[in-house]
């Protein structure tokens, strides 16, 4: 499927890409936010407008893929059974008109070269648990948000739907952020509390089987091999502008990411909240 390109886009291009981007996220929002199970629990069918409901009625899933979602191959004739409404076609039209392109205009990443299911730079107690798309999403929105903090001097930072927290515990055990997680789902928390036990354990035995990373220093922002770490862990709490080292070690009195007594109820859980050397 023909998609946009960010990559031959002007900057005034760009931004006018977002602001259609973002119209006709606002203008379908209850499609788009709905998960599948809402089809059934939440009536989601109903919602629909009645053209809408008239034309879609009775397809099976292949036909759908192929009215709705799919765009003919040259020469190739999508035939419906019926006159869509014109709102339906205008939907259609402009989400393949906004989609991003799925042919990608690179090679593939350098970090999946040796290994496609993990990436390269980041260390293996961060890959667990973890896929590759977002093994390289966690990454990659880490190092940025360090990068910010660095600029601004910010110490803190907070994760809004932080689901399992795979982003928290990289940027605080893996970048030396202070990071509070914040997740509605009390699934989501349980399940982060128990990978935020397993990571410290992992790090626990880590540093008993290699008792010289704590004196020497841990690898700087965790990714890449031990071997090309440098910097070590801060003597005391970091100050302004003054991330603490890379892979953390949690100190005898730090607790788990997850215990923290300020977190806002059940649903709100820390994961690797402000774990110092």
């Amino acid at each position: 499927m023909p998609g946009v390109s960010a990559r031959g886009l002007s900057l005034e291009q760009r931004k006018q890409l977002a602001v259609n981007l973002t119209r006709v996220l606002a203008r379908y929002r209850s499609i788009l936010d709905a998960y599948i199970i809402e089809f059934f629990t939440d009536d989601l069918w109903g919602t629909l407008p009645g053209s809408w409901q008239e034309a879609l009625d009775g397809l099976n899933p292949p036909q759908l893929a192929t009215q709705l979602l799919g765009m003919p191959r040259e020469g190739e004739v999508v035939r419906y059974r019926s006159v869509w409404p014109l709102s339906l076609l205008a939907l259609k039209s402009t989400a393949c008109a906004l989609a991003f392109t799925r042919t990608p205009g690179f090679q593939t990443s350098s970090e999946f070269l040796e290994n496609p299911s993990q990436s390269s730079r980041l260390t293996a107690p961060f890959r667990k648990h973890v896929r590759p798309k977002k093994q390289h999403e966690i990454r990659r929105l880490g190092e940025l948000v360090k990068k910010l903090s660095d600029l601004t001097g910010c110490t803190q930072v907070v994760d809004i739907g932080s689901g399992q927290g795979h982003l928290s515990r990289f940027m605080s055990l893996g970048l030396g952020l202070m990071v509070k997680s914040i997740e509605g789902d009390q699934r989501l928390v349980e399940r982060a509390q128990r990978l935020d036990q397993e990571l410290l354990q992992a790090l626990e035995k880590e540093e008993k089987r290699h008792p010289q990373i704590r004196a020497a220093g841990a690898p700087a922002g965790g990714a890449g091999p031990p071997a090309a770490a440098e910097s070590g862990c801060p003597s005391g709490p970091p100050g302004p502008g003054e991330p603490s080292g890379g892979l953390l070690q949690p100190g005898p009195a730090s607790r788990s990411p997850s215990g923290d007594a300020d977190s806002a109820g059940p649903a709100a859980a820390p994961s690797g909240a402000g774990l110092p050397c």
